[in-house]
């Protein structure tokens, strides 16, 4: 009878995979199982081995660096030794001086010398002071500025300005009625009818007017800026009652009676 002493690996490998599959692959990793770990530790003890050894060699390389340093050829040493001579200065002339004021001395009469005073009719007869061209003008006309030929000669008179009004910021004094603001709006309600349509149709509301007041006092130009809803009715009514109106007090700008725009609200209400 066989002991388990006696059987090899590779016997007891055959006896485990007896009935059994060995294509399948498990039974080849471990037949070369044993193998392949010596060869694995074989590969890092050597590896190991290597890097001991080269820690070692370059520790010994660092410490003769660092012991003896090499010398420069001559070559080298020639370079670093030779000097650049730099070129002398440039020397920049100096500016001009200025000129500086000299302060008025104050000396007696006797002692200041008097210039003799310039010959008018001397310079005149100076040949380098008369122009290459003589020109005659007219010595009773007066100088003109404007060259000949230009066509300036007609001028043309400005048109007046015409007669706008003015707006109640570009006057000094507004237009009014006689006896103030309170006897306007009593003369407009006293005066005033509300239209029997309006009224059935129970419209009521603001109407906005402007007019101009003219010079003497009177009214023109008068227009209907707004009117409630269906109200124009009310419009014609307000337009009628201020074409009425007295003669009013004129607006006035820097002292003068001027044409003024006035803007005047009117408010129908039903009661």
């Amino acid at each position: 009878m066989t002991t388990h002493e006696s059987v090899s690996q590779c016997d007891a490998l055959d006896i485990v995979f007896a009935n059994r599959n060995r294509a399948y692959g498990a039974y080849q990793l471990r037949r070369e199982y044993p193998n392949a770990l010596g060869r694995a530790l074989g590969v890092a003890l050597l590896l190991m081995g290597a890097i001991v050894l080269l820690t070692h060699i370059l520790a010994a390389l660092s410490s003769k660096l660092s012991e003896a340093p090499p010398e420069a050829p001559d070559e080298e040493r020639s370079i670093t030794e030779f000097k650049v001579e730099t070129p002398p200065p440039t020397v920049l002339s100096p500016p001009p001086p200025s000129i500086a004021y000299t302060p008025p001395v104050v000396a007696p009469d006797n002692e200041v010398s008097e210039e003799a005073p310039v010959d008018v009719q001397t310079v005149l007869e100076d040949p380098r002071n008369v122009g290459s061209q003589t020109i005659t003008g007219i010595d009773e006309a007066p100088p003109s500025l404007d060259p000949p030929g230009t066509g300036l000669d007609i001028i043309e008179a400005l048109k007046p300005a015409e007669d706008e009004p003015f707006e109640s910021f570009a006057v000094n004094k507004m237009p009014s009625f006689p006896g103030g603001e309170a006897e306007m709006f009593k003369w407009i309600y006293k005066h005033i009818v509300y239209p029997e349509m309006a009224r059935e149709a129970g419209t009521e509301g603001s109407v906005v007017l402007t007019f101009v007041v003219g010079k003497d006092g009177g009214i023109t130009d008068i227009a209907v800026v707004r009117t409630p809803a269906g109200g124009s009715i009310l419009g014609k009514e307000a337009t009628r009652v201020v074409k009425s109106m007295p003669l009013w007090s004129p607006g006035e700008a820097n002292g003068h009676p001027v044409k003024v725009r006035f803007t005047l609200p009117i408010r129908f209400a039903l009661k």
